[in-house]
């Protein structure tokens, strides 16, 4: 049994040129990398669940969300005590 590949020959349109293509990495529009370093606290458990919905409520409920609500309040802690 063989093929018949001359059907694959005929295929109409071809793939974009890679020229064409964006180049995403040289468009990257997120910011500079920070150097991140964990910090780990142990609080009641009632904080932490406060925290958590605190979080949620003001970032959405996504990864990253309570690290958002840590950065803001540090923020505004530091400003407040300048």
């Amino acid at each position: 049994m063989s093929t018949n590949l001359a059907k694959l020959k005929k295929a109409k349109g071809a793939p974009p040129a890679a020229a064409s293509v964006p180049d995403v990495i040289a468009e990257n529009p997120r910011k500079e990398a920070t150097e991140l370093r964990p910090i780990q606290v142990r609080v009641p458990i009632q904080v932490f669940e406060e925290f958590s919905e605190q979080a949620g409520r003001e970032f959405g409920f996504t990864h990253g969300a309570k690290k958002q609500l840590f950065l803001r309040m540090w923020k505004a802690y530091k400003k407040q005590n300048m």
